[in-house]
């Protein structure tokens, strides 16, 4: 990981060192692309909880050679097992590699999941290929070519322009390329659910691979699943607790904890 550098002219600059900028990094790296990475975060830390990765996408990143690495950081999850909201159980239906797909679906902590790809990048593109402390501001584009400009993070100052062949936005909803291309789309539109997230570390219940849905919206959902093993036999569990509510005055974030008093009605 290195500077910023108004000096280099890589053939595509990437914005944002999530999940899809970093495999899309992996991506042109394999087909020979010179690429670079820009994440406006000052340092990478491990945000959020569970996610799944499904059979459709770890077959890309098995063919990044990432599939034993994938492995050792998450679960291969097994199964999908059903219940009511008193906890009788409906069906279970296979998943992954047991539902015969060619690669596994993995439950895996998505901080784990952003440091299997780090990793990889780093390793292949070097170190000087993801930049951090760099946030994208927006673009211009006439006759010239590309300007994409910056700002670091960590002080708010502006950083120079950048002149890459093309960039892509890989920044999520609040990227502000896609402010630029779509300035009167709004706000991202409530749902009707709110969930509360988090992990408990706990001993493996059913099969210890098995995604558990129980309950209904209505009434309260909840989704559980493993998403890391530890040597002493426990696992960290993902769980998220969902209902349909009205829309609340407080900001939606999921990096906001949880207050009970919002949770127990």
């Amino acid at each position: 990981m290195t500077g910023f550098d108004e000096n280099i002219r890589d053939e595509v600059a990437i914005i944002g060192a999530g999940v899809a900028g970093l495999t899309l990094g992996l991506c042109l790296h394999e087909k020979g692309i010179a690429t670079r990475i820009y994440e406006k975060a000052p340092e990478i830390r491990p945000l959020g909880v569970g996610i799944n990765v499904l059979p459709h996408a770890t077959r890309v990143l098995h063919g990044l050679g990432l599939g034993e690495a994938l492995a050792a950081s998450g679960i291969r999850t097994k199964e999908a097992s059903f219940f009511n909201r008193f906890g009788q159980h409906i069906l279970t239906d296979p998943l992954g590699l047991a539902a015969g797909h060619t690669t596994p679906q993995y439950s895996i902590h998505r901080g784990d999941l952003q440091q299997v790809l780090i990793d990889a990048f780093v390793e292949r593109a070097g170190s000087d290929r993801l930049v951090l402390d760099a946030g994208c501001t927006g673009y211009t584009q006439d006759g010239g070519g590309l300007r994409v400009h910056f700002e670091r993070t960590s002080t708010g100052t502006a950083l120079p322009d950048l002149t890459p062949r093309c960039a892509i936005a890989c920044d999520g909803i609040h990227s502000a390329t896609r402010k630029q291309l779509h300035p009167d789309e709004g706000d991202p539109r409530y749902s009707g659910v709110n969930m509360w997230r988090g992990v408990t570390r706990m001993p493996p219940i059913l099969s210890g691979a098995t995604m558990v849905r129980a309950g209904w919206l209505d009434t309260g959902k909840l989704v559980a699943y493993p998403i890391r093993s530890f040597d002493d036999g426990t696992q960290l569990q993902n769980w998220v607790a969902e209902i349909t509510m009205p829309l609340q005055k407080h900001p939606r974030d999921w990096n906001r904890p949880g207050r009970l008093d919002d949770f127990l009605p």
